[in-house]
This record gives structure tokens, sequence and C-alpha cells, in this order.
């Protein structure tokens, strides 16, 4: 008995075994406290709508966050109250100005209150990055074209709890709708209820939301949609949550109170601890390989881009956050040309499996255009278009062909002549990005037992665009979204893989 009770106090000590309910975990059935919605965009005539679902009897206190592509500063911040089973949507649209601007024509209580058309929707704004604003500068451009592409976090801050008059004002409803928004609005204002005191009438988190995003060019009569990332157990079990000012930094990925994350492998599920709970967030999305298709056929119109965002880079990497810098290469704007940049490589396959690869940018005859990298916080990848696309920083060079981004740092071709292969053509295939190709190979800092997960965190998904042009009248252009898939490896030292 005694042997028993000593090994579980070992396993849980070197975190192989953690108390139920305290780890944070990638939910696949799509619930949890926080959402990470890899992409939107206004470029190319794009609106991006995202959707949140609060699909709990609780009502719930939660910050949105729109995070620019670059370096993920914040672009627009505010605080939404959803009664319970509440649905919530928002647009991404273009501000006319040169950025972007949202609105919503939902019923559901923000602060501040946003418009609720288009012509009217609120620009996302440049403070965060352009030094108006507490975080100042980040060598980054500072111009509002920022803004119109990058991702967005959702984070549940807590459930509002009664009998008080800010519960009633969220809850009570007349023909479905709140009756009393601008009360919850007043809470923030000088003087108000929250300002005075953030926690009064709120409770813990409780989990359950989930959502999804459609990124629509209504001109062409293209779609695309995915689902956001939930993390369950984001807080530790029964642990407390920020209620922040609408304008607030926090909480974000970086306030998890949980410090422990299940990571499955494909060895098999590990429980890992970590000194910061940002690692644990990490850790849930790290991989050392990406793996999805592309389709680039001239016959049947293909195009295909692959969205690559790192959701927790902007806190290694920043300038503005402190702390290990593990496992990324180097911090943003380092070249002074508003990028951090990581090498990767890239190997692929044609539909016969035959393989060849590629470590820099190469078109046919293979030139050297630059380093195969991520540079970006979000970024798209390209395969087989214009080999200078994303080489400036600044202007685009050009836009890529599908989501028409300017965060483009690298183009894969999989046509040309390519060392040991020769004369090699992938129209279709499948593709394999290595995340260790760099030098040290990235890790994320070790776990309190010292495992290492190798690679980068990183989520996403590929974009196929097929164009068929005008047939009988109407539109014949065909999209389709696939989440990446990843590989997961973790290491105890060189070549040592982690015991399970």
């Amino acid at each position: 008995m005694k042997r028993i009770a000593a090994a579980a106090v070992l396993a849980a000590v070197l975190g192989l075994a953690s108390p139920a309910g305290m780890a944070m975990y990638l939910n696949r059935n799509g619930l949890g406290q926080a959402l990470v919605y890899p992409y939107y965009t206004v470029n190319g005539g794009y609106t991006t709508f995202f959707t949140i679902v609060n699909a709990t009897s609780d009502l719930k206190a939660v910050k949105v966050r729109l995070l620019e592509g670059y370096n993920g500063r914040d672009v627009q911040d505010f605080n939404l109250y959803l009664s319970p089973r509440d649905y919530w949507v928002g647009a991404v649209v273009d501000s006319g100005s040169g950025g972007a601007a949202i609105f919503t024509n939902d019923n559901s209580c923000t602060v501040p209150k946003l418009p609720t058309t288009a012509a009217t929707a609120l620009p996302l704004t440049t403070a965060n990055f352009d030094g108006t604003g507490a975080q100042g500068k980040d060598g980054g451009p500072v111009g509002v074209a920022r803004t119109r592409e990058g991702h967005i976090e959702v984070i549940e801050m807590g459930t509002v709890i009664g009998p008080g008059h800010t519960f009633i004002a969220i809850t009570q409803r007349k023909d479905g709708i709140p009756t009393d928004c601008p009360h919850v609005v007043n809470a923030w204002a000088d003087g108000g209820q929250w300002i005075v005191d953030s926690t009064r009438d709120i409770g813990p988190p409780s989990g359950g939301l989930f959502g999804n995003a459609m990124i629509l060019d209504a001109a062409n009569g293209t779609v695309f949609s995915y689902a956001a990332d939930a993390i369950a157990q984001f807080y530790a079990k029964d642990g407390r949550g920020e209620h922040s000012r609408p304008d607030a930094l926090t909480p974000n990925l970086s306030s998890a109170t949980s410090s422990t994350a299940e990571v499955h492998t494909d060895r098999g599920l590990l429980s890992l601890t970590y000194a910061r709970p940002i690692d644990a967030v990490s850790a849930l999305f790290m991989a050392d390989t990406i793996e999805n298709e592309f389709w680039t056929s001239a016959g049947i119109g293909a195009a295909s881009e692959w969205v690559v965002t790192q959701p927790t880079k902007r806190f290694y990497v920043d300038p503005g956050y402190t702390g290990s810098r593990q496992p990324f290469a180097e911090a943003f704007n380092a070249r002074g040309d508003g990028t951090s940049q990581t090498v990767i490589s890239a190997v692929f396959s044609n539909r016969e499996g035959l393989r060849a690869g590629v470590y820099l940018n190469c078109s046919s005859p293979c030139q050297d255009v630059g380093r195969a990298t991520l540079a970006y916080d979000t970024q798209v990848i390209t395969f087989n278009q214009n080999p200078l696309a994303g080489r400036s920083v600044y202007a685009a060079s050009p836009p890529s062909q599908v989501l028409a981004s300017n965060l483009v740092p690298t183009n894969i071709y999989t046509r040309g002549r390519f060392p040991w292969v020769g004369d090699f053509e992938a129209n279709n295939g499948w593709a394999e990005l290595s995340l260790r190709a760099g030098w040290p190979q990235p890790q994320l800092s070790p776990s309190t037992d010292g495992r290492m997960l190798n690679g980068l965190p990183v989520t996403g998904f590929w974009i196929n665009r097929l164009v068929n042009g005008n047939v009988g009248g109407a539109l014949a252009n065909y999209t389709a979204v696939y989440p990446h898939r990843l590989h997961v490896s973790c290491e105890t030292a060189p070549y040592t893989p982690c015991p399970q």
C-alpha cells in the first residue's frame, strides 16, 4: 500500500499525472473557456463574420479581441455579455479608409456599444502599435492597413450572477432583446459599478463557449468557413477569471490559471506541467510538422493557400512582454523589417507519391529569393504563385491569389528542378512543413519534469479555391477549408522520446 501511494505522489510531482479537472486541453468537441479563430481578413473584397455561442444556462462576461497579423497587437477589444443559450455574430469589414472595422446587428450587450451597420462600423485602432497607446511602437508598420488581417481570440471572464440590476439588465428581455444594455455600458463609465469593483456580481467561468467564422466574397460567390479552436479548462478548477475594462489588454491567452496541459502525441497522451501558464497554452498548439494538401492545376482553376497562425507568439517575441523567447528564434523587428522569422523547410509529394523538397523559395530555374520562413503572428503560405510574394513587408508584392494577403513570408514552388530529384512537377498533392529546420531546433521550454515539445505553436487551415467562371449565367466558383494535420513530438534529450 505504501509503495502504491509513493508511486502516485512521485507521478504527480513529475507531472506524469495531474489532478482531475486541472489540466487544460484543446477540446475536439469545440467547447471551451477560450476560443481562437485563426484568421480574419477584409482584403480582396472579403468580409469576415464570426459567431460566439453560449451553450450553457449561465450568463457570461466575455472578452473579444481582434489581433493584427504582424505581431498580434490588439486592434479592437470589447466586452460581450451573453444571456443563457445566447448567440452573437459580428462582422469585420473594410473601413473605407484603408483599414478594417467591426459592426454587429446583434442585440446582445457589448461595451462599448458597437455600431449596427457596415456603413457606421467602428474602425479598428492603430493605437497599440503606432505609439499613441500604452504598448508603444513595436517597429512594424504604423498605418491602418496593418489592421486588415489577423486573428481573433475570445476569453471568458466569468459568469454574471444575480440578483443585481446588471444581471436583470442582461437577462430580462422584451421580444428577445435585452431591456437595458445602457445600464451595462454605464457600469463601465466613470463611477460605474464595475469601475468601482469589477468583481461585483461576477462568478467563476463555467466554459461551454463555441464559435465559427466565415470569410465571404459576395461579388465572386466564394466563402470559406471554419470552427474556432476551443481551450477547455483554461482556468484551474474553480479558478476565477479577470473581469476587466473593455479596452484592457487582459485577460488574454497568458491569463490562464491552469499550468498543466494535456497534449496528444503520436505516442500517446502526455500531461505536462509548466512554471508559466502561457507555456501550457503554447503546449496545446505545439507541432514539429504541419501537413496538408494543395491543388494548383490550371485546368480546374485551382489555387491553394495555407493560413498558419501562431496564437501565443507575441508573448515570446514582442518586446512589450518579458520572459523566455524559446521556442522562437528572434524578437519581433530584430531585423528592422517588421518580422520575427523562424526558418522552416518543405517536402511535398505528387499524387503518385514521388517527393521533392525546398529549403528556399524556388522557381524554375531555381533561384535564391529568400529563406522559407514563418515571419508573422498570422501568415499565409502560398503554392506555385509569384516567387517574390511577401518579400516586401510594407507593400504587397503582389498579394496572394486567393486571400489577397500581404503577409506571405513563403511561397512554395512544387514545379521545377530540385537537388537530388531533378525535374519534378506536382500540381496537386500534399506537403509537409518542418518546424524544426532552424538551428538550434525550436523547442518549447521544458516542463517541470524536463520534457520538451518540439517545433512551434501553430494552428490554421488549407484554403482551396476552384474557379469555373460563368456557367449558364451563374457563378461556378467552389471553395473548401480543411484544418491542418499536426505532428507532435516530445523529447527529454536530443533524439530521446519522452516516456509515456
